[in-house]
């Protein structure tokens, strides 16, 4: 499920920057030095369900003026942690509580992320 955040989705900056922050607010980094993919793993103890927001991340095309790699972050999104194999096609409903979860924590990480110069 595709996460609305304007905030967030489009910021540009220095790898370490992004790389940093993401893992103070409990992210995992995942990708390699291919494009990045940052992940989080969240808990609904009311349906015992496990469900990852993951952020993608792209390299942008410039460094920083000390030579740093940046990326663009994309659009963040919700999934469920396990599927179920089954014959027909369900569709998976993410509860409201951990829509709402989500995007109160990709608007915390857009707060910091957003700022017009980061520091290093």
């Amino acid at each position: 499920m595709r996460l609305k955040n304007k905030t967030l989705t489009g910021v540009v900056q220095p790898l370490s920057y992004v790389d940093k922050m993401l893992r103070l607010q409990g992210f995992q980094r995942s990708g390699g030095d291919a494009t990045p993919t940052y992940d989080v793993v969240m808990y609904d103890s009311a349906s015992s369900s496990t469900y990852f927001l993951r952020i993608p991340t792209n390299y942008a095309h410039s460094t920083t003026g000390k030579g740093e790699l940046t990326v663009k972050l994309g659009h963040p999104y919700l999934e469920a942690k396990f599927y179920m194999n089954t014959a027909s096609e369900e569709v998976f409903f993410i509860p409201k509580a951990v829509r709402e979860a989500a995007e109160h924590k990709l608007a915390e990480i857009a707060d910091y992320l957003s700022a017009p110069s980061a520091p290093s």
